[in-house]
């Protein structure tokens, strides 16, 4: 932890102090706990990016990180299957998954989402669980500014017996960053099928429009970060268990 100034602030409560860390010591760190999880390379590197913007944005990337650990990794499941759907706004794609970390079924999703022409509207959807709705936000961020598409993130979860109610929510990026809104910003939202309504389903649509953020404005600045010193140094004890050398 060479970059990291040792910096907490003086609270009654051990739990409640902060210490200052560089971003990329919390890519880093967030990056060898996952590959130490048993992800992959590029999963750890997507799950790394948006760990440090949940913490840069919203002050909880790490306890976001704990989540994405809490899932079997290593033990083999079925492949995900992923098969065309009928949708009379453009293409969809339906993602089964199962028993595989959410990371990675967030992860295959846009990848869904995005495998047609830059032309051409496109759509993906699942019904298995996805990362938390914080964690999608470095997702359309980042594909949105380096593909330059306008990418939107649609979740829908069906009403219950117990009394649960319907709910949409729609994430979309604007200059300003991303938006959570139940007011569908397109008119073609209304028209992807929702598919398993028994429980909550995610949507990713891609349109032909260009993003409205690029890359320069999309990045994280670098300056030291506020973290909870309690949860950095588990993270940190969990990131030991990869070792990769230092750059």
């Amino acid at each position: 932890m060479s970059d990291t100034t040792a910096r907490t602030t003086r609270k009654a409560d051990p739990a409640a102090r902060t210490i200052s860390i560089q971003p990329r010591e919390i890519k880093e760190a967030a990056y060898r706990a996952l590959c130490a999880a048993g992800a992959d390379p590029a999963e750890a590197q997507e799950g790394a990016f948006a760990i440090l913007r949940s913490e840069c944005d919203q002050h909880d990337g790490l306890s976001q990180l704990m989540a994405l650990l809490d899932a079997d990794w290593e033990t083999p499941s079925q492949p995900a299957t992923a098969a065309p759907a009928f949708w009379g706004g453009g293409n969809l794609t339906e993602l089964v998954t199962t028993r595989q970390p959410r990371l990675r079924t967030a992860l295959q999703l846009i990848d869904c989402a995005l495998d047609y022409p830059a032309d051409e509207v496109s759509a993906a959807r699942t019904s298995s669980p996805c990362i938390q709705a914080q964690l999608w936000n470095d997702l359309l961020i980042r594909r949105s500014a380096s593909l330059q598409r306008t990418i939107i993130l649609v979740t829908s979860t069906a009403g219950n017996e117990t009394g649960n109610l319907a709910r949409i929510e729609d994430r979309t990026l604007t200059s300003q960053g991303v938006i959570a809104s139940q007011e569908p910003p397109h008119d073609l939202i209304d028209s992807v099928p929702d598919g398993h309504q028994e429980r909550e389903v995610t949507s990713i649509i891609v349109l032909p429009a260009a993003s409205p953020i690029d890359l320069k404005t999309s990045s994280i600045p670098a300056k030291p970060l506020k973290v909870s010193e309690e949860e950095w140094q588990k993270m940190y004890q969990l990131s030991r268990k990869f070792l990769v050398p230092d750059a």
